[in-house]
């Protein structure tokens, strides 16, 4: 995954500012719509390279990083209901109605999962820069 950065700032410590957008699922090819607006950000990175204020780099993506972000944004919420589901099954297997209690207990380990992820997200959000990293200069200012 790859995208393209425009140098805004240049930072103590070997960091940079760099404007990108968002990735979007509409690529705006519809016929029916004028394209989606894609929303820019501002994100901090490390200075790999040697770049200055308004220069254009190709930024790539730690997929790595990325797919075992991934596992845990979707996986752990999923694993945690299942898991809740056959626990309540396991422990009281003689009571009417287990299928809706144990469903109704999954829904609610799986919401208490998400609001773990929700904690864990903004704890390590500036963590998230650490899969970005400059492959090269697209463009220098002139």
């Amino acid at each position: 995954m790859e995208q393209v950065g425009y140098v805004t700032k240049i930072l103590p410590d070997d960091k940079c500012k760099v404007l990108i957008s968002r990735i979007s699922g509409c690529k705006g090819t519809c016929k029916t719509c004028g394209g989606c607006p894609t929303p820019t950000m501002h994100i901090v990175m490390k200075k790999t390279l040697d770049v200055s204020v308004g220069d254009y780099v190709r930024i790539g993506v730690d997929s790595n990083i990325v797919l075992k972000y991934s596992i845990f944004l979707y996986g752990f919420p999923i694993l945690m209901f299942i898991l809740s589901i056959l626990l309540v099954n396991i422990a009281l297997p003689n009571l009417k109605g287990i299928d809706l209690i144990g469903f109704g207990i999954g829904l609610f380990t799986m919401f208490l999962a998400f609001l773990i992820v929700k904690f864990v997200d903004n704890k390590y959000a500036h963590l998230s820069t650490k899969a970005m990293y400059m492959e090269e200069i697209i463009s220098k200012k002139d």
